[in-house]
């Protein structure tokens, strides 16, 4: 949020590093980059063992550092989200009369731009849920998401597909846990759309109701439109 707003507010010298920053990251792809650090913070722990002497102690730094990896590669999107929505913002008149009246662009950015951009900020958050749920899942499934000890989508997958070698085959371990994964991310989904309807004025179809006798409301008619004039 800071720096998508900082950049689209500031414009310039700041905006063209925000957008270096985040061009870089995006040129670079994702799951290579969470790999790369999920295996460094490995050889850490293996090399200062001890450090972190039981398993819930390098099991926790695993899934601490997984989440701030995760963090870092998916901020990019809302930044340049944000950063498109401020340049529209801070043409408008109530942020030209504030700084006609001196205020501070701190105060400007927090008291009237973020919060007129919250929205975006929570639809966002709610539609990147479900892909980083898919994204954890994934990098537990290869070894490279967090410890194998604790339980989560891509641990429960990766059990089960193990379990189809047996005879008789166990097939309902890796049904239910794409299943429950399904029903999570479905779920998640209809949350986003229900939220994205109701911030979103153009997509909300609201008609105000008049009041009338009997304590019943009514939509107030359209306008007939006027006919043309006979040539």
């Amino acid at each position: 949020m800071a720096l998508g707003i900082a950049a689209g507010y500031f414009r310039g010298l700041v905006d063209d590093i925000v957008q270096y920053v985040y061009t870089t990251l995006n040129s670079i792809p994702s799951v290579l980059l969470i790999a790369a650090a999920v295996l460094i913070v490995q050889v850490y722990i293996d090399t200062h063992a001890d450090m972190f002497p039981t398993t819930v102690q390098r099991a926790d730094l695993r899934l601490l550092f997984l989440c701030i990896i995760l963090g870092v590669t998916s901020w990019t999107g809302l930044a340049r989200l944000l950063r498109g929505e401020t340049l529209k913002l801070r043409e408008l008149e109530y942020v030209q009369a504030a700084q006609a009246f001196g205020v501070s662009s701190w105060r400007i950015m927090s008291a009237h731009i973020a919060r007129n951009v919250m929205h975006l900020v929570v639809i966002s958050l709610v539609m990147d849920f479900s892909g980083l749920v898919l994204a954890e899942a994934v990098l537990s499934y290869i070894g490279v998401g967090v410890d194998p000890t604790m339980d989560s989508f891509g641990t429960m997958i990766n059990a089960a597909r193990l379990e189809l070698s047996r005879e008789p085959m166990v097939w309902w371990s890796l049904a239910a846990a794409f299943s429950f994964m399904l029903m999570l991310v479905l779920a998640v989904n209809l949350v986003a759309d229900a939220v994205r309807d109701s911030f979103d004025p153009r997509t909300a179809m609201w008609r105000p109701r008049m009041p009338r006798a009997g304590g019943k409301t009514v939509a107030p008619a359209r306008p007939a439109l006027s006919e043309a004039p006979a040539s």
